[in-house]
């Protein structure tokens, strides 16, 4: 998708940014089918450079690539969950723990695998929710 574009009919206070709702409207234009709140200001906040909560051209232009971030860490967390209820238990993420760390440490660095296990803390009937998996792998990523 041009940004180039689709940019300026985004804008519709032609202030050059866009903000959270145009945002929406943009992901909605890229294929997404209704992105959550979450899921656009994950979106957001890894295009956002300056911080302003609001998107310029420039900094639009990343959107493509945080939306195929956000898939691969999606395919990733289906990889580990094992039993396909959208939730990672601590056993399906031990079986997997070597695998997660010789495949994705050069990816996502080394203390994924093991902000992963700390997600835990001792309580091994607790479950992660894909959720919270972004935000542990998502997390200072662009």
């Amino acid at each position: 998708m041009d940004v180039d574009q689709i940019f300026p009919e985004l804008d519709m206070s032609g202030d050059g940014t866009i903000d959270s709702s145009e945002i929406y409207t943009f992901l909605l234009m890229w294929g997404i089918k209704k992105p959550s709140k979450r899921f656009v200001e994950r979106v957001k906040n890894k295009c956002d450079a300056n911080n302003d909560g609001k998107l310029t051209k420039e900094e639009a232009a990343n959107i493509g690539k945080v939306i195929q971030e956000i898939e691969d860490l999606l395919s990733i967390f289906d990889e580990n969950d094992e039993d396909g209820d959208l939730k990672m238990s601590f056993e399906e993420m031990r079986k997997k723990a070597a695998t997660f760390y010789t495949t994705h440490a050069d990816k996502y660095g080394g203390g994924k695998a093991m902000d992963m296990l700390n997600h835990w803390a001792g309580d091994k009937d607790k479950e992660m929710t894909m959720g919270e998996f972004l935000d542990i792998m998502f997390e200072d990523r662009l």
